[in-house]
């Protein structure tokens, strides 16, 4: 349960749309934006549990709505936009939170599917998002945008080449974006998280007791544990938040010190 010493004031009233928004980060980042007075339309590719979490928030009053959407496909994600802008009524923020990973291969073993799937959702559909959205934000008088990147856009590990490659892409995207629409009061930043307990992460045959029995044998970091999606979804809210007016261009570090123990 959010607290209200947690909540940020400056987002009640205004409209976030979440990609990803089905599972891990999107969809604690759905919840907490919604507890903090947001309205959220979120999208994403995993259609039952986007529905499931529309049923959970519609249960509890949450002004949340999902639509199952590829972020591949342009078209489906203008109209994805339009939509929420249409429940709404207008568009202040964005989140882009999905995202696929692969691992366990180098460059030469990597095929073009894999690839080009990757690139296609971590990079290029976060690019489609905001070059959909940022009209909108514009014509709410600005706003706020929060990529997903990761500790391998800064110093990788082997075997992770494309989604090395991709996140590294979304930490230059956003530098770009702030850049470009600073002009038009709409701030842009990414969020570089390192292990995170979700879906994408936890391996099928995850043991008992996780993620507390995987400590720091699963990734070394200051803080000897993974983070939930919770402690990423409130460093959203902030970002987005008016307390953070001045961040822009910035890839803010939230790892656990994965970073400084390791790099």
């Amino acid at each position: 349960m959010t607290r209200a010493t947690d909540r940020f004031d400056s987002l009640s009233g205004k409209v976030a749309l979440v990609t990803g928004a089905a599972t891990g980060i999107g969809r604690a980042t759905a919840e907490r934006l919604a507890a903090s007075g947001m309205a959220v339309y979120g999208i994403g590719g995993d259609a039952e549990d986007g529905a499931a979490l529309a049923a959970s928030a519609a249960a509890s009053g949450a002004p949340i709505r999902f639509s199952p959407v590829d972020i591949r496909d342009d078209a489906a994600v203008r109209a994805a936009v339009a939509d929420a802008v249409e429940a709404f009524g207008r568009l202040d923020a964005v989140v882009n939170a999905a995202g696929v990973y692969r691992t366990g291969r180098r460059a030469e073993e990597v095929d073009e599917a894999e690839w080009a799937l990757t690139l296609d959702i971590n990079l290029s559909g976060t690019f489609r998002v905001c070059r959909a959205a940022l009209p909108e934000l514009r014509r709410a008088g600005g706003g706020a945008i929060v990529n997903i990147a990761s500790v391998h856009a800064l110093a990788t590990v082997p075997l992770v080449p494309a989604y090395a490659a991709s996140k590294g892409g979304v930490l230059a995207l956003s530098r770009q974006l702030a850049l470009d629409y600073a002009a038009d009061r709409i701030r842009v930043n990414a969020l570089i998280v390192g292990s995170v307990d979700t879906r994408m992460t936890r391996p099928a045959d995850a043991p008992a007791g996780w993620p507390e029995s995987v400590g720091l044998s699963f990734s070394p970091t200051a803080v000897p544990r993974i983070a939930q999606p919770a402690e990423l979804a409130a460093v959203i809210a902030f970002l987005l938040s008016d307390s953070a007016s001045f961040i822009t261009g910035s890839g803010l570090v939230a790892d656990g010190g994965m970073t400084a123990l390791l790099f």
